[in-house]
Protein backbone atom coordinates (compact mmCIF):
# COMPACT_ATOMS: atom_id res chain seq x y z
CA UNK A 1 0.00 0.00 0.00
CA UNK A 2 2.85 2.41 0.82
CA UNK A 3 4.51 1.69 -2.50
CA UNK A 4 1.25 2.49 -4.31
CA UNK A 5 0.86 5.73 -2.35
CA UNK A 6 4.47 6.73 -3.03
CA UNK A 7 4.08 5.91 -6.73
CA UNK A 8 0.90 7.94 -6.92
CA UNK A 9 2.59 10.92 -5.24
CA UNK A 10 5.52 10.70 -7.65
CA UNK A 11 3.15 10.49 -10.62
CA UNK A 12 1.17 13.53 -9.44
CA UNK A 13 4.35 15.49 -8.86
CA UNK A 14 5.69 14.63 -12.32
CA UNK A 15 2.41 15.66 -13.92
CA UNK A 16 2.57 19.01 -12.08
CA UNK A 17 6.14 19.56 -13.18
CA UNK A 18 5.38 18.50 -16.76
CA UNK A 19 2.39 20.83 -16.94
CA UNK A 20 4.53 23.78 -15.86
CA UNK A 21 7.45 22.98 -18.17
CA UNK A 22 5.85 24.71 -21.14
CA UNK A 23 5.14 27.80 -19.05
CA UNK A 24 8.70 27.78 -17.74
CA UNK A 25 10.08 27.46 -21.25
CA UNK A 26 7.85 30.27 -22.47
CA UNK A 27 8.86 32.50 -19.57
CA UNK A 28 12.55 31.89 -20.25
CA UNK A 29 11.99 32.76 -23.89
CA UNK A 30 10.17 35.90 -22.78
CA UNK A 31 13.12 36.88 -20.58
CA UNK A 32 15.49 36.42 -23.52
CA UNK A 33 13.26 38.42 -25.89
CA UNK A 34 12.83 41.11 -23.24
CA UNK A 35 16.59 41.56 -22.89
CA UNK A 36 16.97 41.84 -26.65
CA UNK A 37 14.09 44.32 -26.84
CA UNK A 38 15.41 46.47 -24.02
CA UNK A 39 18.85 46.59 -25.64
CA UNK A 40 17.48 47.41 -29.11
CA UNK A 41 18.86 50.65 -30.48
CA UNK A 42 16.19 51.39 -33.05
CA UNK A 43 12.47 50.97 -33.58
CA UNK A 44 13.29 48.73 -36.54
CA UNK A 45 15.11 46.31 -34.23
CA UNK A 46 12.54 46.66 -31.47
CA UNK A 47 9.26 46.04 -33.30
CA UNK A 48 9.74 42.35 -34.17
CA UNK A 49 10.94 41.64 -30.63
CA UNK A 50 7.85 43.30 -29.18
CA UNK A 51 5.66 41.28 -31.54
CA UNK A 52 7.30 38.11 -30.24
CA UNK A 53 6.88 39.21 -26.63
CA UNK A 54 3.19 39.90 -27.25
CA UNK A 55 2.71 36.42 -28.73
CA UNK A 56 4.56 34.77 -25.84
CA UNK A 57 2.52 36.72 -23.28
CA UNK A 58 -0.72 35.64 -24.96
CA UNK A 59 0.47 32.03 -24.91
CA UNK A 60 1.36 32.30 -21.22
CA UNK A 61 -2.11 33.58 -20.38
CA UNK A 62 -3.52 30.29 -21.69
CA UNK A 63 -1.44 28.19 -19.31
CA UNK A 64 -2.89 26.25 -16.39
CA UNK A 65 -2.30 28.06 -13.13
CA UNK A 66 -3.10 26.97 -9.60
CA UNK A 67 -6.82 27.54 -9.10
CA UNK A 68 -6.33 29.86 -6.15
CA UNK A 69 -4.06 32.21 -8.12
CA UNK A 70 -5.19 31.73 -11.72
CA UNK A 71 -7.21 34.93 -11.89
CA UNK A 72 -4.43 36.94 -10.27
CA UNK A 73 -1.76 35.67 -12.68
CA UNK A 74 -3.96 36.13 -15.73
CA UNK A 75 -4.66 39.69 -14.61
CA UNK A 76 -0.88 40.25 -14.29
CA UNK A 77 -0.29 38.89 -17.77
CA UNK A 78 -2.99 41.23 -19.10
CA UNK A 79 -1.13 44.14 -17.49
CA UNK A 80 2.10 42.95 -19.12
CA UNK A 81 0.31 42.67 -22.46
CA UNK A 82 -1.04 46.22 -22.12
CA UNK A 83 2.47 47.57 -21.43
CA UNK A 84 3.89 45.65 -24.39
CA UNK A 85 1.21 47.07 -26.67
CA UNK A 86 2.00 50.58 -25.43
CA UNK A 87 5.70 49.89 -26.05
CA UNK A 88 4.84 48.76 -29.57
CA UNK A 89 2.84 51.93 -30.19
CA UNK A 90 5.80 54.01 -29.02
CA UNK A 91 8.19 52.04 -31.23
CA UNK A 92 5.87 52.49 -34.21
CA UNK A 93 6.21 56.24 -33.60
CA UNK A 94 10.01 55.77 -33.46
CA UNK A 95 10.09 56.64 -29.75
CA UNK A 96 12.49 54.01 -28.42
CA UNK A 97 12.93 55.87 -25.12
CA UNK A 98 9.20 55.72 -24.37
CA UNK A 99 9.10 52.07 -25.45
CA UNK A 100 11.87 51.32 -22.93
CA UNK A 101 9.84 52.99 -20.18
CA UNK A 102 6.99 50.60 -20.92
CA UNK A 103 9.44 47.70 -20.92
CA UNK A 104 10.60 48.82 -17.47
CA UNK A 105 6.97 48.52 -16.34
CA UNK A 106 6.92 44.99 -17.76
CA UNK A 107 10.00 44.17 -15.67
CA UNK A 108 8.37 45.61 -12.53
CA UNK A 109 5.29 43.45 -13.14
CA UNK A 110 7.50 40.41 -13.70
CA UNK A 111 9.19 40.92 -10.35
CA UNK A 112 5.88 41.44 -8.56
CA UNK A 113 4.17 38.35 -9.98
CA UNK A 114 7.18 36.07 -9.74
CA UNK A 115 7.26 36.72 -6.00
CA UNK A 116 3.62 35.65 -5.79
CA UNK A 117 4.22 32.55 -7.91
CA UNK A 118 6.60 30.77 -5.55
CA UNK A 119 5.08 27.51 -4.31
CA UNK A 120 6.38 25.25 -1.56
CA UNK A 121 7.32 21.64 -2.26
CA UNK A 122 4.62 20.52 0.19
CA UNK A 123 1.98 22.28 -1.84
CA UNK A 124 3.22 20.60 -5.02
CA UNK A 125 3.06 17.19 -3.41
CA UNK A 126 -0.17 17.47 -1.44
CA UNK A 127 -2.10 20.27 -3.11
Amino acid sequence: MRVLYFSLCCLLYSVSVTASVDLEKTMKNMAFQYKLAYDAQSAEQLLPLLDELIILTQQSAGADFAADKAEQFKQGLQQVLAQLQLAKQAAEQDDVTQARLHLQQVDALRKEYHQQRKVSIWRLLFG
